[in-house]
């Protein structure tokens, strides 16, 4: 959900983008100019195989996948299409109404996408893309060398290296054949037939292939099997248990339960049937269903402790989506302890007091159901698909759509492929990410073609572009104060040097939490823990009061914001910052703007000696003061979200100076300038006002407690430490790990963490 920050940068990509397309559509209809030989065509592929090479440790490659003709995928059946050859293709079409049937004459490469040199009947060559097929299997084992393979409608289209390709963007696009196939020209057939093969052989092969942990080519084999079973014999109801069993893995749940249903069908009792049925209902958060037949299996079989275990846990989905009580500290450690692999919690997803309801020309929004308190809990979203930077294989990739001019940078890339493999294997989840919004990209009629989904790559990226969120695993990271001015990681300094953002981030789809509106001064805040997106709010809401949230946390001028808001998600934001900031002389603008860019240059003083810290002191509170100079209206109704950033630099200055007198006074003045308003009432403090909160504020109260702490103030440091706690907690999504993240730093000011 959030767009390059950096636009400036993105004049590369923009103008990259355009020179292809202008190029490619004056050949429009056209045939090529010129062709490579097969010989060269090989060996230019060959040549790229060696440059795409899995890099060393260490290095990191930021690849681009730039996107400039959207056509909708074929929903046309196959027997209605006719037959072309590549001769017949013409540059920068979808050949409506074509298919074209290849064969692979080299062992594929993966870059961005599935790369091959595929021949027709009459020897004609030509260099394949194949995109968004799953990134669990080795290209080999997709279109290995020999495999024949359909593609509906192709299109034939230039590359950006002046060639020319197939790039198949649907995954129900294109047809891979097995050998005995009757459409594989008979040519390209086998001229030694496979003996005749029974079931038993194909459940044998595909338990082979499972033991191996290779779940697609054993779900494959149980296929093949079923295909020759006798229908409602023992072996069909083996070959449909494992292969629910490989699904389960390979993680397309629908499929999985239809398996186990239609054994049960056959044999209500089935215990693995209502074991894998339940377990596949559980995956997809159908608790009560997964209880059921839990419940069923458990009074056949009492003793069963997969199935008591798994009813445990389901009590306790049960209760959390009721509830939303969680665990939030063990959640936590579990997700510190995925390291580099990949995670998922296990846990329910939790809808407080919201719903969702038509906004004006907003379209829908979330909404308060009832009166809801100050970091009230009011979502706790399982992500739909979510793919975090820190797991091993992520691919950090430059995302541009030309047709919508935007973009991102970091796994977005790889979330559009994960998305599409998830809606092409589990349809019936498809349709909640469906009802999203797309923007004005027109759908196709019709979800399926052959019996298979159709799955339209050019819609979910443009869902994605609208929807997703930038995320990290974790909200709070340990000792933040000590990590605030971190200098870059090498991979970060990559990162900032290829990538339009400056930065590379996770990213994920989350469906409830799609419908927050923005707000530059929302009225709740977002967290991550893992895959969960928990949501609170930020002040107290009346019943009826739409939700909001800022799709941008950024500190830039009012022009710039807009800007993006029009470009990325096609409005233009009408929240109280920016009319209040519009109002504005552009002349008190550019000096508050000018201001607040001195101030961050001080920045570089926290790398210097504390001399130089001391000395850049002064300089920094005449320029704190003359940001504040530049308002006009009061602070509650007009934050001063631009002071964020040099405040802190000011405050890390202060800190190593010892002088916590200043701190204390910035920091209370700074949260002042928040809008915040916090008073102390029958001996504790209370919020009288909330002011803007993000999770950056924290440390402002911080601060305050540690500088009070030093200034022999400990009953004020205690008091505020009570209330910072109920504030992580809104900004943090939970409250079990503020000392873990803080308790360094107010140990050592002397403030008790008990």
């Amino acid at each position: 959900m959030f767009p390059f920050e950096r636009e400036d940068q993105w004049s590369v990509y923009f103008n990259r983008a355009e020179t292809i397309l202008k190029a490619a559509e004056s050949r429009k209809g056209q045939k090529p100019l010129f062709k490579l030989s097969r010989a060269s065509a090989i060996y230019s592929h060959n040549a790229c195989s060696s440059r795409t090479q899995p890099q060393a440790a260490g290095t990191t490659l930021i690849a681009t996948n730039i996107a400039y003709n959207e056509h909708p995928p074929c929903i046309t059946p196959f027997d209605a299409l006719e037959k072309k050859y590549l001769d017949d293709l013409r540059l920068e079409l979808a050949h409506r109404g074509s298919y074209v049937i290849l064969r692979a004459v080299v062992n594929p490469n993966r870059y961005v996408s599935i790369s091959t040199i595929a021949e027709d009947e009459n020897g004609e060559v030509e260099l394949v893309q194949i995109y968004n097929q799953d990134d669990r299997r080795l290209p080999v084992s997709i279109v290995p060398e020999g495999q024949v393979f359909i593609v509906k409608e192709p299109f034939f289209k230039t590359t950006s290296g002046g060639g020319t390709s197939i790039r198949v963007d649907h995954v129900s696009d294109i047809i891979f054949l097995d050998g005995e196939d009757e459409r594989i020209p008979e040519k390209w057939r086998p001229r030694l037939r496979l003996l005749a093969r029974r079931p038993l052989d194909w459940k044998e092969d595909g338990n082979r292939f499972y033991g191996g942990k290779q779940y697609f080519e054993a779900a494959r084999c149980y296929t093949k099997g079923l295909e020759l079973a006798e229908p409602y014999s023992e072996i069909e109801r083996i070959l449909l248990l494992n292969r629910a069993q490989a699904y389960l893995e390979l993680g397309y749940t629908e499929k999985a339960l239809a398996d186990a249903d239609k054994v049960l069908g056959q044999d209500p009792l089935n215990i693995k049937a209502l074991y894998r049925s339940a377990v596949s209902c559980y995956e997809d958060g159908d608790y009560e269903s997964a209880k059921a037949r839990l419940v069923k299996l458990l009074k056949e079989c009492p003793e069963n402790k997969n199935a008591k275990d798994r009813l445990l846990r389901t009590f306790r989905r049960l209760r959390e989506q009721r509830s939303g009580e969680y665990e939030f500290a063990k959640m936590r450690n579990e997700v510190k302890e995925w390291g580099n692999k990949k995670g998922k919690l296990d846990c329910a997803e939790y809808v407080g007091p919201v719903r969702v309801g038509h906004a004006g020309s907003k379209g829908r929004g979330l909404f308060t159901t009832r009166d809801v308190k100050f970091g009230e809990l009011l979502l706790c979203s399982k992500a739909f698909k979510v793919c975090h930077k820190e797991a091993e294989g992520a691919r950090l990739a430059i995302l541009f759509n030309f047709k919508t001019k935007n973009g991102q940078s970091g796994t977005h890339s790889q979330l559009v492929q994960e998305l599409i493999q998830i809606l092409y294997h589990n349809p019936k989840k498809a349709k909640r990410f469906y009802e999203l919004t797309s923007g004005d990209y027109e759908r196709v009629k019709g979800e399926m073609v052959d019996g298979l989904p159709i799955v339209d790559s050019h819609l979910v990226m443009r869902i994605m572009l609208k929807n997703c969120f930038g995320c990290a695993r974790l909200r709070a990271l340990d000792d933040p104060l000590e990590n605030l001015f971190k200098d870059p990681t090498e991979e970060d300094k990559i990162i900032a040097e290829a990538s339009p953002t400056g930065r590379a981030e996770g990213s994920g789809i989350w469906i409830m939490p799609s419908y927050m509106n923005h707000s530059c001064w929302p009225n709740s805040v977002r967290s991550f823990l893992g895959d969960l997106l928990i949501v609170r709010a930020a002040r107290d809401i009346p019943e009826g009061e739409e939700i909001t949230t800022d799709y941008l946390q950024s500190e830039s001028r009012v022009e710039k914001r807009q800007k993006l808001f029009r470009s990325q998600w096609a409005f233009e934001c009408q929240c109280t910052l920016c009319e209040i900031e519009t109002a504005e002389s552009d002349e008190v603008k550019n000096k508050r703007e000018e201001l607040v860019q001195k101030a961050l240059k001080f920045k570089v003083y926290l790398k210097q000696s504390l001399t130089k810290v001391g000395e850049g002191i002064e300089p920094m509170i005449k320029l704190v003061k003359g940001i504040e100079a530049t308002y006009s209206k009061p602070e509650f109704l007009y934050p001063r979200v631009p002071l964020i950033s040099p405040t802190h630099i000011l405050h890390t200055f202060l800190v190593r100076k010892e002088r916590p007198p200043d701190v204390l006074a910035l920091a209370k003045g700074a949260l002042n300038g928040l809008g915040f308003k916090i008073q102390l009432k029958a001996g504790k403090l209370v919020i009288e006002r909330y002011g803007y909160l993000q999770f950056r504020i924290i440390n402002l109260f911080i601060h305050v407690i540690t500088a009070a702490a030093m200034c022999d103030q400990l009953l004020t440091a205690m008091l505020w430490r009570d209330l910072t706690i109920k504030v992580y907690e809104v900004v943090a999504g939970e409250r079990e790990s503020f000392f873990d993240v803080y308790g360094r730093s107010l140990l050592e000011a002397g403030v008790p963490v008990d």
